[in-house]
């Protein structure tokens, strides 16, 4: 955790340290800049907002929710500017201190490939592996279409129903709820970007700011990534 007090942040705002920060990826990226659908497309380089997200690791800058709201508040107040959010919603307590540069991309191999997304609704039988060994027989029964499963009134319910099914039953979907993961794995499409050589962008701060990320990147408070957070990467300063 940095040393650097938080409250620090309700300061005015002092661009007067310029440096360049260079990132070397570690495994190959996916920037997913906005909310996807069915195919996770990824950027060619960082956005602001990532490139934010990741000094804010180095910091070790993990507060709860509600702490962070009321932060926030206390600096959109203060800034007299609202706090921008990525397309996903995170916001960086650091975006009224930290503004970026021009950025050098190193050459990029672009790729898809699968990668295991949790999801959370109503196909969760369909889509999970994992279950209670208590409901073998009526999923093997299921595979086989003996019965199926149905959130219609007219579908049976009670756990009674996973026991004691005929063939040709049609059994409430939530009486499988209890027995399986709150979510369920989907394989999903997902472009990755390989860089070919680090990324070097300017940054401007505060020199008290500067000297706090300076020790982050040094002795980073938790792994540093871009993108998904398997997107690992080493981070240096220069002046």
């Amino acid at each position: 955790m940095s040393t650097l007090p938080l409250d620090s942040l309700l300061l005015p705002p002092n661009f007067s340290v310029c440096g360049v920060l260079e990132i070397n990826a570690l495994s190959p990226l996916s920037m997913v800049a906005k909310l996807p659908g069915k195919y996770y497309a990824s950027q060619s380089q960082p956005t602001d907002v990532m490139l934010l997200g990741m000094l804010e690791n180095a910091l070790g800058w993990h507060l709860g929710e509600i702490e962070r709201n009321q932060l926030f508040k206390s600096l959109e107040k203060r800034h007299k500017r609202r706090a921008t959010a990525s397309g996903v919603g995170f916001r960086s307590l650091l975006q009224w201190h930290v503004r970026f540069g021009v950025m050098v991309v190193p050459p990029l191999l672009h790729y898809d490939d699968l990668w295991t997304q949790h999801l959370k609704g109503k196909t969760f039988a369909e889509g999970s592996r994992n279950y209670d060994a208590q409901v073998i027989p009526f999923m093997n029964a299921k595979r086989g279409g003996l019965v199926t499963t149905s959130d219609a009134a007219k579908a049976r319910k009670g756990a009674e129903a996973l026991t004691d099914f005929q063939s040709g039953d049609e059994i409430s979907i939530t009486v499988l709820r209890p027995y399986f993961p709150q979510y369920y794995s989907s394989p999903t499409l997902r472009g990755y970007v390989e860089p070919q050589g680090p990324y070097q962008v300017g940054i401007e701060t505060s020199p008290a700011l500067a000297a706090a990320l300076r020790a982050a990147i040094a002795d980073p408070a938790a792994p540093l990534y871009l993108g998904s957070n398997d997107g690992w990467v080493e981070l240096d300063w220069y002046e």
